[in-house]
């Protein structure tokens, strides 16, 4: 028999592997283990979780839900950082794209006392224009009167510039990075060797969209981060932990499609 014109084998295994990986999703299992990665942090989840959703409510009027819902673990991981002796000491921030602020302003709620550096691509730099439908006058409009409004705010600075670039434009040092600029090769690997140098002694680099499996990955992202902060943990004694992005299991199942949120802690005297 023939298969219809519009059955394609490869769609149909990644279907079966989705199928399969729900099936065995345990979300229990799930949650202890990464609780066990917030205490090896030092963390603690519950009262980040509160001071978070206070953050939010005041923002949008929403609390953080990365089980049913599409929240990211870094804000959680923000909270739980500003909580600690460490985090509310810290002083310099960056973070490597900015998109539409979203983050940014949290961060400026959660450190307060902190100065932050905020870096995207210029608005002519033709990767900004290719990416997110940008290229539509109408959502570039949009992104740009969002963006602008978010980091406008005391305490915010907004650099623009290609993040290859970023050592002449903003060479910091900093306490605290956030890196959610380019995840694919080769912007990930200067990324990461910028922020590994500019980050002080102490310091912690927080990485977004980290796929593990070597088949992960898709249009914006791949396992690219992470085969980077391999490389840098063979060589250094940087300390990471990931944490997965979004526990719901449409997003955590199945490895190809899940994503974490990388921790490297840069120990003093490095």
């Amino acid at each position: 028999m023939v298969p219809p014109k519009y059955f394609v084998p490869a769609r149909y295994a990644a279907f079966v592997r989705r199928r399969a990986a729900l099936a065995r999703y345990d979300l229990v299992d799930v949650q202890a283990m990464e609780r066990k990665k917030f205490a090896l942090a030092g963390l603690d989840p519950d009262a980040g979780r509160a001071r978070l959703d206070s953050v939010l409510l005041s923002l949008s009027g929403k609390r953080f839900d990365h089980v049913s819902g599409t929240d990211s673990v870094h804000w959680l991981l923000f909270a739980c950082i500003s909580l600690t002796d460490w985090g509310r000491g810290v002083r310099d921030i960056l973070e490597i794209g900015t998109f539409r602020g979203k983050t940014t302003v949290i961060l400026r709620a959660l450190f307060p006392q902190a100065q932050i550096v905020t870096c995207d691509l210029p608005d002519e730099d033709p990767i900004l224009a290719s990416s997110y439908r940008r290229g539509d006058p109408a959502v570039l409009a949009e992104y740009k009167q969002m963006r602008d409004s978010r980091v406008s705010q005391d305490g915010i600075r907004f650099v623009q510039a290609n993040s290859f670039f970023l050592p002449q434009k903003a060479p910091g040092p900093y306490d605290l990075i956030w890196m959610d600029g380019g995840h694919l090769y080769p912007e990930v690997a200067w990324d990461m060797c910028n922020a590994w140098h500019m980050c002080r002694p102490g310091g912690k680099v927080l990485c977004d969209d980290v796929y593990t499996d070597p088949k992960g990955g898709g249009a914006y992202a791949s396992a690219a981060g992470f085969d980077v902060i391999n490389y840098l943990a063979t060589r250094t004694p940087v300390e990471v932990i990931h944490f997965i992005k979004r526990e719901n299991p449409a997003w955590a199942a199945d490895t190809r499609q899940c994503k974490y949120v990388s921790m490297l802690h840069k120990p003093a005297g490095v």
